[in-house]
């Protein structure tokens, strides 16, 4: 992490170089995680970056609901039982994650962001962003988490232009909600729109009110 984290996922820049690499039981890739929900047994929701270097099925997770955006360069084909979807550069697609999902690389390896969460504690989004709509800032007291991951390009992040740090593709930003639109806090802009421009992804997760059998109250209204 950077020298700008105040706390355990308070603000900072998480390289992807520093997060642990976990080989798959299948050979099929690696996954590093950029951050998961320490308040529960089993965690509510977990962000990570999978490097995808085989096709293959993905892991089944039950229970909770997957979005899957592409980080990398080359495209990815993902099957499904009733559909087949090809997702280029910062292209997102929704499922559950016990629904079985066969991945094929046709350009050959690439990258990938995952945002799970249990729908009955947790809302999200995972949505992208692109040069010219970098960054959105928003002041929602109702988000409990808010990440960026960049896909491609670059970003600087800081207070003043004397105070900078530069964001990587595959490099993530906690941005508390609470200081999305305080004036004179840190912000993201564009350093270097590559080829191609800025691409990333916004995360945001929000705790769902629970009724005291433990129902979603969202989910009975």
């Amino acid at each position: 992490m950077s020298s700008m984290d105040d706390e355990q996922y308070g603000w900072g820049i998480h390289r992807r170089q520093d997060m642990a690499a976990v080989a798959w039981k299948n050979g099929g890739g690696i996954t590093r995680e950029v951050a998961r929900d320490l308040g529960g047994l089993p965690p509510g929701w977990r962000i990570s970056v999978a490097d995808l270097e085989r096709c293959g099925a993905f892991s089944h997770f039950g229970g909770y609901r997957r979005h899957f955006g592409v980080l990398g360069a080359n495209p990815v084909v993902l099957s499904f039982r009733d559909r087949r979807i090809t997702l280029a550069t910062g292209d997102v697609v929704v499922f559950d994650g016990d629904e079985p999902v066969e991945c094929e690389l046709p350009d050959g390896p690439s990258r990938a962001l995952n945002l799970m969460f249990d729908p009955i504690r947790w809302q999200g989004s995972l949505a992208p962003c692109r040069s010219g709509a970098w960054p959105p800032h928003l002041a929602d007291e109702t988000l409990a988490e808010r990440w960026f991951v960049l896909a491609q390009g670059r970003l600087d992040f800081g207070v003043s232009l004397r105070d900078q740090e530069a964001i990587g593709p595959g490099d993530a930003l906690r941005y508390p909600a609470e200081h999305g639109a305080r004036a004179g806090g840190p912000r993201l802009c564009p350093a270097d729109d590559g080829e191609h421009g800025v691409i990333g992804f916004d995360i945001q997760l929000k705790r769902r009110l629970l009724a005291p059998d433990g129902a979603s109250v969202q989910q009975r209204s």
